[in-house]
């Protein structure tokens, strides 16, 4: 390979790690600003649901709490699946320089997967201990409940749910009654 290429590899390599790296970070700043949301929504609709008498105008405030709330959620769900999909994008071509026969630098990706998907220990045998093992949480890493962009709104989305249809049987009750 002409060093020409090998700049060409390391400069994409660079630019691919900027990218990843900013991706991964931008993913759980959205995912801390959507849980804090989420959690100021779901605080107040218990607030208004915790009142000893609801007038009809909480109750329909409610209702359009709990709308908006799922609303988000789905938002949630578009706006985390494709940052999660863009940043595995941006690992899998990471890795894939990694593997040309012409890269000498650190695999730090591939290291990385190595330890979250196969959990497979690495070997250094200059570094002290030599051997890295992977713990608990590399084990739980790819399992259902690390997926936060479906778990998440899922979560949200169940405890709207449950806000949206009791105020539907209070709206409903009121409307009987009163």
């Amino acid at each position: 390979m002409s060093h020409a290429q090998d700049s060409d590899l390391h400069q994409t390599y660079e630019h691919l790690l900027i990218l990843w790296t900013s991706g991964v970070r931008d993913y759980h700043s959205l995912l801390s600003d959507y849980l804090t949301a989420n959690s100021i929504f779901v605080a107040v609709i218990g607030l208004m649901v915790s009142r000893e008498s609801l007038a009809l105008l909480f109750t329909v405030l409610i209702v359009v709490l709990a709308v908006f709330g799922m609303l988000l959620c789905l938002q949630m769900a578009i706006v985390l699946g494709r940052f999660s999909g863009q940043n595995a994008l941006w690992e899998w071509q990471l890795r894939g320089i990694e593997q040309d026969p012409a890269w000498a630098e650190r695999k730090l990706l591939t290291m990385a997967h190595q330890l979250h998907d196969t959990r497979e220990p690495l070997e250094d045998a200059k570094n002290d201990p030599p051997r890295f093992e992977p713990n608990w949480a590399f084990r739980q890493h790819r399992r259902w409940w690390a997926h936060r962009a479906v778990s998440f709104p899922w979560f949200f989305g169940l405890v709207y749910g449950l806000y949206l249809f009791w105020a539907i049987i209070q709206l409903f009750h009121q409307a009987v009654v009163g």
